[in-house]
């Protein structure tokens, strides 16, 4: 049971890789739909806004390392802008790779988005992913500041 909920939730997460300009409008100011069709099939949203906080979906990457790195943040960044955020706003972030030596050599590309800016940060190896060529994915949570 708990393995099918896991694989639920991994599918969920997975349909953000691939972002291209495919997104919708933020419907109520709240909800973001990178990829609609395959978001409403699974029931989720790559975005939801509650109060100052912004929940992001799990963002997915396949190929080398380095690739999936570039890619995960790129579409991260996408997202946030969404709500006229940038990656500093971002006070969490959740990494998950299925070679986490392979994601620590990808670090440089990680600081190029963040910078200086350094969120909370947790980063798991695991041996799956739900799609079986995906090698990493990250979520994050954002904090919206009350002058935005």
């Amino acid at each position: 049971m708990k393995k099918s909920i896991f694989l639920a939730i991994a599918l969920l997460m997975g349909f953000a890789y691939g972002a291209q300009a495919q997104g919708q409008k933020l419907q109520n100011g709240k909800v973001y739909h990178l990829h609609p069709a395959g978001e409403q099939e699974w029931n989720y949203a790559q975005a939801y806004r509650s109060g100052n906080m912004l929940y992001l979906s799990g963002t997915v990457g396949k190929s080398t390392m380095d690739e999936a790195m570039e890619r995960v943040y790129k579409t991260i960044e996408l997202t946030m802008k969404q709500y006229g955020l940038d990656l500093t706003h971002v006070v969490k972030e959740n990494l998950y790779a299925t070679d986490i030596e392979a994601a620590k050599k990808s670090q440089p590309i990680r600081k190029k988005y963040y910078g200086a800016h350094t969120p909370a940060a947790t980063w798991v190896q695991v041996s799956r992913l739900f799609e079986e060529d995906t090698i990493l994915e990250i979520e994050v949570i954002a904090e919206i500041k009350k002058t935005e």
